[in-house]
């Protein structure tokens, strides 16, 4: 009968400890869309957030990333993708495969004026936390070829 009262404080203590180890961040899908809202609110501020604002940009990519994004800049500078006034797409999460370092999330990007695209985010977990290491391009639909696809 004083062996159960005893144990439930030690029972809810460790039940704590392992809720809290679960939970040290986000999730790859949730670091995707972290990262893609506030580059969109970053762009519609008027501000380059791969020139101005690099060290908040550091919190959802990897060093490497960071460089291939550097060697692509001037295709970038021209792009849909830094202009926020062209750039209406809206992100959807279509699949995720992770194990403990590693993930791939495929995202779909959708607008009206930027169509449609579909890509595959490579993310790493560093010190515990995930980071967007690459990002390739799949296909470009038009609205015609999704709607066919889907027909």
């Amino acid at each position: 009968m004083f062996g159960l009262p005893r144990k439930r404080p030690a029972l809810i203590i460790a039940m704590c400890m392992l809720l809290a180890g679960c939970q040290r961040g986000p999730n790859p899908a949730d670091t995707v869309r972290n990262a893609y809202g506030w580059y969109l609110r970053e762009l519609k501020s008027g501000v380059n957030p791969l020139a101005q604002k690099r060290a908040e940009l550091k919190e959802f990519v990897t060093d490497n990333f960071l460089a291939s994004i550097d060697n692509m800049r001037p295709e970038l500078e021209d792009s849909p993708f830094m202009d926020a006034q062209s750039f209406d797409a809206k992100l959807s999460v279509e699949k995720v495969t992770s194990d403990r370092r590693s993930a791939t999330v495929r995202i779909g990007l959708s607008g009206r004026l930027a169509g449609q695209h579909a890509l595959n985010v490579y993310l790493v977990k560093v010190d515990g936390r995930w980071k967007v290491d690459d990002v390739k391009l799949l296909e470009q639909l038009s609205l015609a070829e999704k709607s066919e696809r889907a027909g």
